[in-house]
């Protein structure tokens, strides 16, 4: 005969044990309120300039909509070159061409110019793919050479968060590829950042080291190149005196 275990009445007050559905409700809520502190602690450790990966000169506010978080540069403001107080004023005019009987000489002022737009500029020069006689497989095009190259522009924050990796086999250091970001590169040498990108930029064969000869970028405004104009000309005085083009008086009259 099965044992009967009989149970006294039942308290009123105690609401009975809670469901399994309850129970997994109320731990969802609780893992949600959870989650929803600890995504807003998120959200306010990337908000706040001090944590984020910035550069350590401008720690800056950032404006999570904007299309850069922040601004960067390869130097501060205080140890860019500068023109000197008493040198004579000059200007750019941006952009030269010269002819000699070595050929066609470019000189290009890289001073604010986009690093990715110059290079497929500077690459099509390389190559001569503006040229009426140009061969793909021969070396016909143009000699370019790029001054101030330590003005070139990055967009927004690239020049914290761009790198360059070095190769290094094992017999060299066995520690990899040196990784490094375009602001130590352009402080190691400035002109360095736009010759790899023309590099890049050139077709991968036999060509690219006879054509990487025609190309010279310094970090200046003036260039050594003998006979080729510079890109930098000295600005020309007008006179001071600037006679009037209308005249009030009348025109003498011959004598008839």
């Amino acid at each position: 005969k099965p044992c009967s275990l009989e149970l006294g009445p039942r308290n009123p007050s105690w609401p009975g044990p809670r469901s399994r559905v309850g129970s997994a409700t109320a731990f969802g809520a609780d893992m949600a309120l959870f989650c929803s502190a600890a995504r807003l602690k998120r959200m306010t450790r990337r908000l706040d300039p001090s944590k984020t990966w910035q550069s350590f000169r401008d720690a800056k506010i950032i404006n999570p909509f904007a299309e850069y978080q922040w601004i960067s540069q390869p130097y501060p403001e205080y140890n860019m070159p500068k023109v000197a107080p008493d040198a004579k004023p000059h200007r750019s005019i941006r952009a030269v061409s010269h002819q000699d009987e070595k050929g066609w000489h470019h000189v290009i002022d890289a001073k604010g110019r986009d690093v990715g737009k110059l290079a497929a500029l500077v690459s099509r020069l390389l190559q001569g793919k503006h040229r009426a006689d140009f061969v793909a497989n021969k070396i016909v095009g143009d000699s370019v050479i790029v001054v101030n190259a330590i003005n070139v522009f990055f967009p927004g924050h690239t020049w914290d968060t761009k790198i360059y990796r070095f190769y290094r086999n094992r017999f060299t250091d066995p520690r990899g590829p040196k990784v490094i970001t375009a602001t130590r590169l352009m402080m190691i040498n400035p002109s360095i950042i736009l010759s790899r990108a023309v590099k890049g930029m050139l077709p991968k064969n036999l060509l690219r080291n006879n054509w990487l000869r025609k190309f010279y970028c310094y970090p200046g405004a003036i260039h050594p190149h003998w006979g080729v104009p510079q890109v930098y000309l000295p600005v020309e005085k007008r006179p001071e005196v600037i006679a009037n083009a209308f005249s009030i008086e009348q025109p003498v009259q011959p004598n008839l």
